[in-house]
């Protein structure tokens, strides 16, 4: 099988069903170029850093830089901008990075026939809220277990991980309004709920906020007239701690507080507004079989119920 780079950044399979539209491709398609760049090209892609592709190649970073030079000088496009040391795709190269992946990825393959590959089908990395990594606990493990050809990697984490820069591949996201620009499904909703210890005796004075509060809302402020803010922890892991440690009572989402059986709701759903479950990844990466296997399987689990 052979490929091409076309100078929009787009890497073909020449086929013999698929030579006929490559070769339509005319002028913009450059058969000259070394297949030997695209580890170089994901690498520092992945990594953001001259040494970081150096350091995952094996090699030094002024050879990544002169690879990187002469390849963008034969296509004749910008595949990544440079910024203080650090490199991040065009959208050209964002484009490339995405082709390049399948073609990569179809390339692994061929490596797990020869049982090279524990993992044949690469690292689909997921970064999603801390809270939700319990609650999504046993879907994600039946993937893995379901999917062992693919390695999940998972962040958990509160700060929102970006797919521009190529932090994670997948997101779940907890938002009121769909995210632009992204490939978005979503999963469902989620409803705030106050809490407090099982058992605790609370005159609802004790009020654990969120860092950066400005004071108490008014829906809060509805159920627990006389809360004073007496701490404040940051995310919902930690949230729910302190308060089964009788701290005070807090805020959480409905199915994350309904878990702890050392928690008990003190409030019904405090807010009109609903907040969604957002799946999304970049829409250049939607068809990428790592991605597309996770994303179809979430989206199943939730629809399941």
């Amino acid at each position: 099988m052979k490929y091409l780079l076309t100078a929009k950044g787009v890497i073909c399979a020449i086929t013999p069903s698929y030579a006929k539209d490559c070769t339509s491709m005319g002028r913009n398609a450059h058969h000259d170029i070394p297949w030997a760049e695209l580890p170089v090209f994901l690498a520092l892609a992945h990594e953001k850093s001259l040494s970081g592709a150096a350091r995952r190649l094996g090699i030094d970073r002024t050879t990544v830089a002169r690879r990187i030079d002469a390849l963008e000088a034969t296509i004749g496009r910008r595949l990544f901008e440079r910024h203080s040391g650090q490199f991040g795709l065009t959208l050209v190269g964002r484009k490339a990075f995405a082709a390049a992946e399948r073609a990569n990825q179809e390339l692994t393959f061929f490596g797990s026939l020869q049982g090279r590959e524990s993992h044949p089908h690469g690292k689909v990395r997921l970064s999603l809220p801390a809270h939700l990594a319990f609650t999504l606990a046993e879907h994600l493990t039946r993937f893995q277990r379901l999917n062992p050809d693919i390695m999940l990697e998972l962040t958990a984490t509160d700060r929102q991980a970006s797919l521009v820069h190529h932090e994670t591949d997948v997101a779940v996201r907890l938002s009121p309004d769909a995210p632009k620009g992204m490939t978005k499904y979503k999963l469902g909703s989620v409803q705030l709920q106050l809490y407090q210890k099982v058992g605790d005796v609370q005159d609802g004075t004790r009020y654990i906020s969120f860092p950066g509060a400005d004071g108490i809302d008014r829906y809060i402020k509805n159920t627990l007239p006389n809360a004073e803010i007496v701490l404040s922890v940051d995310g919902y892991v930690a949230m729910r701690e302190y308060i089964a440690r009788g701290a005070g009572i807090g805020l959480l989402p409905s199915d994350f507080g309904d878990q702890d059986n050392r928690l008990c709701a003190v409030s019904g759903p405090l807010y009109d507004d609903e907040l969604s479950i957002w799946l999304i990844c970049l829409p250049e990466q939607r068809r990428l079989y790592r991605i597309q296997t996770l994303m179809s399987f979430l989206r199943a689990e939730f629809a399941a119920g």
